[in-house]
């Protein structure tokens, strides 16, 4: 958190007058001001609370171009040197990752330009940083992100089935996500997701800034217009997704519409990170879907098929915390001097992951909040009966135990897929006796 003694004002005598940014909202003035005017306790705050998420822009939007280099550098080039996809293939399940980068590239180099400015004119709190006229000038960067997340849905469903042909590519990224370090143990179909995650993260962190931003800062209507032109161009995502995706459910029944629309992602995700108290720059979106949840019984709901039990449908979110939060914490100085080292230094810091967790969302008349504590995973087991795969179990140690199920088979296997690979913390996978742990297991070996 950033000390009022870290924000660049000079000190004064006290004198009672208005606030010029608020203009005498908040008459509980203090005695620091900027350059020859005093502001009151509400602005100073309001100026680190900006400061903050402006660097948090910067930090998450240098994370994701790091991700978007790992799809590059260590997905991409080794399966096609390989030649465990064609180019084609490739390019289907790729699609403009180039051209991302690219603008990745131009939009990092803008925000580093614009603060390093601010900073060689001891603008200290930011306030000649114009995140939403960069923003606005960066229309090119949207239009590459709609061609990406338009035609994304088919790319999981394409790799799958090269998965099912091709031994050598299911055996190269099982590899990778289990040995590559990088990678943070999560396979490439959440990489994939990464410019998904983005975009739809962009209108939080405008909006953050605009509250923060005052009145009369030169800045506040581009913000609010460039919140809502994002805002537009994921409608149309969103309603473009749903085309395509419907034309591929009348070619093939065995592709399904997506179970959550782009917006509800981005509330559900929202109020994860909020539930969790999590930083969302070391923070990364592994699945998200509708699920059906319910307490067993008895341990013999597998028998049962879990017949006569009463599902509550909720959305799940699993996310992993990346150990870059507490293991690698800078000054609020030091961060704020970008230069070209920062790119260097990130390639460096891909942490691996301290925690996951899935967190539980339901919704009602509109509104989301949490159906129940968050399941940390190095706390949990889960299985699947072998006679019963349509329905998993998770049991956090020393509390009760839940069944789930989602929408369909194929992404209740996916989403124990995920949990088994994120459960690394808790050694090998759990045998079960009648859906029960085995308590004679070491849990950390």
């Amino acid at each position: 958190m950033i000390s009022l003694d870290s924000v660049c004002f000079h000190r004064m005598d006290f004198m009672q007058t208005d606030c010029p940014e608020c203009a005498g909202d908040n008459r509980n003035l203090s005695s620091v001001h900027n350059a020859n005017y005093q502001l009151c306790t509400k602005c100073i705050q309001r100026r680190i609370e900006r400061k903050e998420t402006i660097q948090e822009i910067t930090d998450t939007e240098i994370n994701y171009g790091r991700d978007l280099n790992l799809l590059k550098e260590e997905f991409y080039k080794p399966m096609l040197r390989a030649s465990l996809l064609s180019r084609e293939q490739l390019d289907a399940i790729f699609l403009n990752l180039d051209e991302l980068i690219h603008i990745n590239k131009h939009f990092i180099s803008k925000l580093k330009s614009s603060i390093g400015f601010a900073n060689s004119n001891n603008d200290c709190d930011l306030q000649e940083v114009l995140i939403g006229s960069l923003f606005l000038e960066s229309s090119t960067m949207f239009l590459t992100f709609e061609n990406y997340c338009v035609n994304q849905s088919q790319a999981p469903v394409l790799l799958e089935q090269f998965e099912r042909d091709r031994e050598l590519l299911r055996i190269f990224l099982q590899a990778s996500q289990n040995d590559n370090q990088q990678l943070r143990r999560m396979h490439l179909k959440s990489f994939l997701m990464v410019p998904v995650q983005r975009i739809m993260r962009y209108p939080l962190l405008l909006d953050r800034l605009y509250r923060t931003t005052p009145n009369s800062h030169p800045d506040k209507d581009n913000l609010k217009e460039a919140k809502e032109k994002i805002e537009e161009i994921l409608g149309h995502i969103n309603a473009k997704s749903q085309t395509v995706t419907i034309n591929r459910q009348r070619k093939s029944s065995s592709i399904r519409k997506f179970s959550c629309s782009v917006n509800e992602k981005i509330e559900v995700s929202r109020i994860a990170l909020e539930t969790l108290k999590w930083k969302r720059k070391d923070v990364c979106d592994v699945i998200t879907s509708q699920l059906h949840i319910t307490q067993p019984v008895d341990h013999l709901w597998a028998t049962k098929k879990c017949k006569n039990y009463k599902f509550t449908p909720v959305f799940g979110v699993l996310m992993t915390l990346s150990e870059t939060s507490t293991e690698f914490e800078e000054s609020d100085n030091s961060r704020l001097q970008i230069n070209s080292n920062n790119d260097n230094a990130n390639d460096n810091n891909n942490g691996r992951v301290k925690s996951a967790a899935v967190v539980f969302i339901k919704e009602k008349n509109g509104r989301y909040q949490a159906f129940r504590e968050p399941f940390m995973l190095e706390k949990c087991i889960v299985c699947q009966d072998d006679d019963y795969r349509d329905v998993f179990e998770v049991l956090e140690w020393n509390k009760e135990a839940y069944l789930i199920k989602a929408e369909t088979a194929h992404e209740t296997k996916l989403w124990v897929q995920n949990l088994k690979q994120q459960m690394n913390n808790l050694g090998k996978w759990r045998k079960r006796r009648n859906a029960m742990p085995n308590i004679l297991l070491n849990h950390h070996q």
